[in-house]
């Protein structure tokens, strides 16, 4: 089996993945989480394991992605800019947001913000695909 071919489909299908999961949990689960609790502290310290599982995923899924892609300049860049955003997410961002940090509101709408850059690229990713234009 060649690497060629099994790799880019088994990287689209992570991309879409981690795309799914970051959408999912950012309009369905935690607004549901922190609706249900009413406790935004008690929903945070349950929400943020799992924020930084996704993120670390997405660093592996955009990593592999880039590989895969690497024929097409733009496509692995764009993979590669969205597995750093998920690296500040899990590394900077959510844990500054987890011990409450004076400027924790800035740093949520910053994950935020990079959660939408994520969608927005990762599904660009996932439906173009990880080969060249010809």
């Amino acid at each position: 089996v060649r690497v060629d071919r099994v790799l880019p489909p088994r990287a689209r299908r992570a991309m879409g993945a981690w795309v799914g999961a970051v959408g999912a949990l950012a309009f369905v689960v935690a607004p549901r989480v922190f609706r249900f609790l009413d406790d935004a502290p008690r929903a945070g310290d349950l929400m943020a394991p799992v924020f930084r599982r996704i993120d670390l995923f997405g660093v592996a899924a955009a990593a592999l992605f880039a590989v895969a892609a690497r024929r097409s300049r733009w496509r692995a860049g764009l993979a590669l800019l969205l597995g750093a955003l998920a690296a500040a997410n899990a590394f900077f961002l959510n844990p500054r947001i987890a011990a409450r940090d004076a400027r924790m509101e800035l740093y949520h709408r910053l994950s935020e913000g990079a959660w939408g850059v994520v969608l927005l690229g990762g599904l660009v990713l996932a439906l173009a695909g990880t080969a060249r234009a010809r």
